[in-house]
């Protein structure tokens, strides 16, 4: 759960600097990516992909992707590069968080 929401980050994340630079219309938030999903996906379920906290489906991880602009090519490529001090940094992140 952790490594899908580290790579979902760092997707919006390019999409977010994309934005700053760029006058197009750039997917650069949970409501966009809502919105522009072509299928029936609601903010808080986009916000569950990104948080780590629930398990997303395959369905839910793609819709994601592809309404940011990427493919799921994009995806995995930047899931296998993420390493296990990701992934911890990431969970202790979130402890903090709910403390």
């Amino acid at each position: 759960m952790a490594k899908t929401a580290i790579a979902l980050r760092l997707l919006l994340s390019r999409n977010k600097t994309l934005s700053q630079n760029e006058s197009a219309d750039i997917i650069d938030s949970y409501e966009k990516i809502a919105i522009n999903a072509t299928g029936d996906i609601r903010k808080a379920t986009v916000n569950n992909a990104f948080s780590g906290k629930k398990r997303s489906s395959m369905v839910t991880i793609i819709l994601i992707v592809e309404s940011m602009g990427f493919t799921m090519s994009d995806f995995g490529e930047i899931y296998n590069d993420i390493k296990d001090e990701q992934i911890l940094k990431f969970q202790q992140d979130i402890l903090k968080q709910q403390s």
